[in-house]
């Protein structure tokens, strides 16, 4: 073996670069905690490589950030396993892009599955470039062969931003329909009673899966232009709208959007971002109009600004807020 060939070989592999930059973010974040650093050390300990993989990453991103640090912009020094690590606010914030793209990468050509938890977003880099955002309390599955990219969404809401391969058709598959898009921006979410999809730009064809290779009927496909969303519930005929795009796409700000939205479908909304539950008690205030921003996962604040609004009540129990009528 000369001496590239065994450099070559040196290099710590793909899935141990990105694991790696997971530590860091997670060493670095908010939520670093004994158990963190414990888990840590033993992924540390598992393999050799990983050490290295480790030093490199951090190196790297050091390197790329360009900065000269200062002792006031040094936000977190550690010593771990004979590293020590200095990184600066420019580095966490390269860091931060980084990890969204390497880990998104292991996740789809490693795994064919991903998911989110309560009140967890991702963002996914596919093999050919195409960009992934999950929101939470989402489920998808990929499966790319040489003939067709396809995306299985089980649960939840993703927006999908397609790399064009005229050569190679990107199909997302949710329930009993598909969404065939090249080269297209579009948001497909999918719950226990309805599938929406809303194109961004480009353009989606939206039809029944193809069953045993017989076409859909073109009686039964939805073609979408820019900004129209198409909503199927159960065996109703599908509904098509245009909605605001800014409130469509609102959870990727941190974001939830109502206007003029019943109670019932808001608070349905709202929990899906957090563990705290929003149970109205009395059915005839779920038809309330809402409107208004929120936080999602903030469902304390939203329950106390309807509450005051509407003067209901609240009663709070473990992981649950009651909406009430005032003097129920």
């Amino acid at each position: 073996m000369n001496a590239i060939e065994r450099k070559k070989s040196d290099k710590p592999s793909a899935s141990a670069r990105a694991e790696a930059a997971a530590w860091i973010a997670r060493l670095h974040g908010p939520h670093r905690t004994r158990e963190v650093e414990a888990g840590f050390r033993r992924w540390m300990a598992e393999h050799p490589e990983r050490a290295a993989a480790f030093e490199l990453l951090t190196d790297t991103w050091e390197k790329s950030a360009q900065v000269r640090r200062r002792p006031i912009e040094k936000v977190a020094s550690w010593g771990l396993v004979g590293f020590r690590v200095d990184f600066s606010r420019a580095v966490l914030a390269t860091v931060a892009i980084a990890v969204f793209a390497v880990i998104g990468t292991i996740f789809f050509l490693h795994s064919d599955a991903v998911a989110t938890a309560i009140g967890e977003q991702r963002a996914l880099a596919l093999e050919d470039g195409t960009r992934v955002y999950l929101n939470t309390n989402s489920r998808a599955r990929v499966r790319y062969d040489k003939a067709v990219r396809r995306v299985d969404l089980e649960q939840g809401e993703a927006l999908f931003e397609v790399a064009k391969r005229p050569d190679w058709p990107f199909i997302v598959t949710a329930g009993d329909k598909e969404v065939r898009a090249l080269g297209t921006a579009f948001i497909v979410r999918r719950d226990s009673a309805n599938l929406t999809v809303t194109l961004v730009e480009g353009k989606v064809t939206v039809m029944p899966v193809e069953s045993a290779g017989a076409p859909a009927p073109m009686s039964e496909t939805e073609v979408l232009s820019p900004g129209q969303r198409v909503t199927f519930a159960g065996s109703a005929v599908p509904k098509l709208d245009r909605p605001a795009l800014d409130k469509v796409t609102a959870w990727q700000r941190g974001q939830v959007a109502f206007d003029s939205t019943p109670l019932a479908d808001a608070v349905a909304d709202m929990n899906r971002y957090s563990t705290v539950r929003l149970v109205i008690e009395d059915p005839k205030t779920a038809a309330i109009p809402i409107s208004g921003i929120f936080r999602a996962g903030d469902s304390v604040n939203f329950a106390h600004a309807v509450a005051k609004t509407y003067r209901l009540q609240l009663r709070d129990h473990s992981h649950e807020i009651i909406l009430a009528r005032s003097g129920g």
